[in-house]
């Protein structure tokens, strides 16, 4: 009987997701706060120059459930069924999101406790293990996470690697939430953070404090300093009593990307507040246009941020996006879109390839597409172009941003050894010299602020000036999105909100973003 209910749960969670997949698409991303550097970043960094020799890189930028993926995911998001493990109770404390979040938490090591003894400190690999990974790496990515990989176990003769790519994101999802009702888990895999969420619903995610804190096989204070410390936040979850259940892997901030000779040409220079944003846009209503709009729930997130507004309120039980920040931002791209200056893209990364031929001048994105920005303004109008952080509200204050992309979460399994491998595999993937290597050769970005002392790095910004404008000037002001079980849901909810205020921009914003509160709450209280 119960076997028979499990595959009946089993079988609503796939129809559900489906449905929805079938009526969703879309990009996203996430980022707790970090303190990085005390200056805001620089208004007029230098440009990239066009070569004419187009890069290496493919010609379109990650979405999100590409290899590349920020952090927004088409799929709404489907329960987790238990299958008769027991649901850990969650709690109700404050997530660690913002700048002084991170500040604070920096302070005691984010709770962390490196240098202790552990049950790890036991544990010892001494026969040869094989683990399962599963992740959405393609091409040139691909061939940079086997190499990687490669290094890894020739230092670990005893642990091999299985790396399977199976699709993207929102697919690893599926395979994931199915695999929890059915068997047949990784040892490890990539996940968002609303991911992780959904899956130790189940009970099946394995909290890394033991190995982070084991004094044998763990990192030390130092390590932990020296990650940016939205990378750490990111990946304690509040509502599971802030346990760290996920690992920094494929991490990008939301940025704004700007047509310098076009700004010149206006007169005009980077927009700093989105006021500034809306009336340069309003100067290119003609056959090149100011903004090409991406939607992404992420990007709205960003704009929520740097607006001075929350997501959720401090409770985690009901959202907060309806606030002025929110409705400022919708009222924005309302005045844009009628002023002919603004439009939505057909399909994903017609931005990049608009911008590339210079027909948009802005578009808001990930930086793990800074290459294949290169690669279509090499090809194409061939211009000098560059990065800077989001645009910010009128209120002051430490600049933010949207951080997002993929984090790597560990499944429990019967084998300590199997545990303590693949934890000492995430461990080397984020060690200096590796994140530096990882960053500079796939567009990522580095998630140790030690790596950028590299040469690797360093030869990186002389190819790519842009790339150091998000290592150096943004990376330290993102902050994570939530990722509480409904997040998914709610991400399709804010983007329903957005395409119909495109659609008619004479709508009430407010009734817009209020509806879709409305029913992101009814998907918290199904947590």
């Amino acid at each position: 009987m119960k076997m028979a209910q499990r595959q009946i749960t089993f079988l609503a969670v796939l129809i559900s997701a489906m449905l929805v997949l079938a009526a969703c698409g879309g990009n996203a991303s996430p980022t707790a706060g970090s303190t990085g550097a005390s200056t805001a970043p620089s208004t007029a960094p230098p440009t990239a120059a066009s070569s004419a020799a187009p890069s290496s890189a493919a010609t379109a930028a990650p979405t999100s459930g590409a290899a590349g993926g920020a952090a927004t995911v088409g799929a709404t998001r489907t329960v987790a069924t238990t299958g008769g493990t027991t649901t850990p109770t969650r709690a109700g404390a404050t997530p660690s999101t913002g700048i002084n979040a991170g500040a604070a938490g920096a302070a005691n090591n984010y709770g962390l406790k490196p240098g202790s003894t552990t049950p790890i400190d036991n544990v010892t690999i001494s026969a040869p293990v094989t683990l399962t990974f599963w992740h959405s790496q393609t091409g040139a990515n691909a061939e940079q996470l086997n190499k990687i990989i490669a290094d890894f176990q020739a230092a670990n003769p005893n642990i091999k690697i299985d790396a399977q790519n199976q699709g993207t994101y929102t697919d690893i999802y599926k395979k994931s939430i199915a695999a929890i009702n059915g068997g047949g888990l990784p040892d490890l895999s990539v996940a968002y953070e609303s991911f992780v969420s959904e899956y130790q619903a189940a009970n099946v995610v394995l909290p890394l404090e033991d190995y982070v804190n084991s004094s044998k096989y763990g990192l030390s204070a130092q390590d932990i300093q020296d990650f940016y410390p939205v990378y750490i936040t990111d990946n304690q979850y509040a509502e599971y009593n802030n346990q760290m259940l996920s690992f920094p892997f494929t991490k990008s901030e939301l940025v704004m990307y700007y047509n310098a000779d076009k700004l010149k040409e206006a007169g005009l220079t980077p927009p700093k507040s989105w006021d500034e944003f809306v009336s340069s846009c309003k100067k290119f209503t003609g056959d090149t246009k100011g903004y090409a709009i991406n939607i992404d729930a992420s990007t709205f997130n960003g704009a929520v941020y740097s607006n001075g507004g929350k997501l959720i309120n401090d409770d985690q039980k009901s959202w907060a996006f309806n606030g002025p920040a929110g409705v400022k931002f919708m009222r924005d791209i309302a005045d844009m879109v009628k002023s002919g200056c603004a439009y939505q893209i057909a399909k994903a990364n017609d931005d990049q390839a608009a911008f590339g031929e210079g027909k948009v001048v802005f578009t808001l994105g990930t930086t793990s597409g800074l290459s294949f920005y290169k690669s279509a303004v090499d090809k194409g109008a061939k211009f000098n172009w560059n990065i800077a952080i989001i645009p910010q509200g009128n209120n002051g204050g430490t600049p933010v941003t949207t951080s997002y992309g993929g984090n790597v979460t560990l499944f429990k399994s019967n084998s300590p050894e199997k545990q303590l491998a693949a934890w000492l595999f995430i461990k080397y993937f984020a060690s200096t010299n590796v994140s530096a290597q990882w960053s500079s050769s796939t567009g990522y970005l580095p998630v140790r602020k030690s790596s950028t002392d590299t040469q690797a790095v360093k030869d990186q910004f002389a190819k790519l000036p842009p790339y150091q404008v998000a290592v150096t000037e943004i990376q330290q002001y993102g902050r994570p999105e939530t990722s509480v079980k409904g997040t998914q849901d709610t991400r399709t909810f804010i983007q329903d909100a957005w395409t119909a205020i495109i659609g008619d921009p004479n709508q009430d914003p407010q009734k817009l973003l209020d509806n879709a509160v409305q029913q992101g709450n009814d998907a918290l209280k199904q947590r």
